[in-house]
């Protein structure tokens, strides 16, 4: 059965006078009779109860109208999709997002951007930046939320936000309810760090934060992402360096302190394929500066 039958059994069945519906589908009243007949002898039953001032349902058509109301749905659905496709638009998005992005403003930006952009599905990734900027150099992804500097020269990687460390002590540490923390107050403490062959960047400013105090960082103990580290100092096991993001997750064990003088700070950069269309690179880029004025 063709769709332009359905769609004259829907017309029909909502407008319940063939005059009308014929004109609402550009046909004669002869020709909607004939198309409406030939559906009806098709599946065998009666859709409609022919009277003098028009047409009534039968319990059959009744029935069967929200059915064929879906399938016209979902046929204009699939029309509008295939038009996109030629434009080169995309139904679904592959990012990838570093585990400190995803607790930090990722997923207001994602929010945002799914409420701007109903119909597009987001698929997301975990990972480390350098293995996302290679899963987007290679169309593995769309788009992806890594830390700067970028490895890659074949890659548009835009700096989007950054965002200060800070201290997480054990609740029992006498530092604990400090105001804050410097690099000298730390010269004899335990330190818990992420390991720079996982997190090479913010390794990196964690170690150059202690070293422009004239500070040699003593890292006694060594996690594979900032999550188990906060895991380790609830553990007692010492005193680390995270991200302002990380304060949400709310361990009566564990408190965050500020740092004192030039707190080391960590950068987020949005990365994503060359010939991602315009207005879905545009999209989510204004999605994450909602997501930071929001903060």
């Amino acid at each position: 059965m063709e769709l332009k039958q359905w769609r004259c059994f829907v017309t029909l069945a909502e407008i319940g006078n063939i005059r009308r519906a014929a004109s609402l589908l550009a046909l004669s009243q002869p020709a909607l009779s004939v198309r409406i007949q030939r559906v009806e002898e098709e599946l065998g039953y009666a859709l409609f109860d022919r009277q003098a001032r028009g047409v009534r349902l039968t319990e059959s058509g009744t029935r069967l109208l929200q059915h064929a109301k879906q399938l016209l749905s979902r046929a204009a659905e699939t029309e509008e999709a295939a038009r996109a496709i030629g434009r080169g638009a995309f139904d679904r998005l592959e990012i990838g997002v570093t585990l400190i992005a995803a607790l930090s403003f990722f997923p207001d930006a994602v929010r945002a951007f799914a409420a701007a952009q109903p119909g597009v599905a987001l698929a997301l990734t975990e990972g480390l930046s350098d293995e996302l900027e290679e899963a987007v150099a290679h169309r593995r992804l769309d788009f992806a939320l890594v830390h700067p500097p970028s490895s890659r020269d074949d890659l548009v990687v835009r700096e989007v936000a950054r965002e200060r460390f800070v201290a997480v002590v054990p609740a029992a540490h006498p530092l604990a309810d400090a105001a804050s923390i410097g690099a000298a107050d730390l010269r004899k403490e335990t330190l818990v760090g992420v390991r720079r062959d996982v997190g090479p960047v913010v390794f990196d400013r964690i170690v150059g934060y202690f070293s422009r105090a004239g500070v040699t960082a003593q890292i006694g103990q060594c996690a594979t992402s900032s999550i188990s580290l906060v895991g380790l100092v609830a553990a007692g096991v010492g005193i680390g360096l995270v991200v302002e993001s990380l304060r949400c997750i709310a361990r009566p064990d564990i408190r965050f302190v500020p740092l004192a003088g030039e707190a080391p700070s960590l950068g987020y950069a949005l990365c994503h394929r060359p010939d991602l269309p315009d207005d879905l690179r545009h999209g989510f880029a204004r999605a994450i500066g909602e997501a930071l004025a929001g903060r």
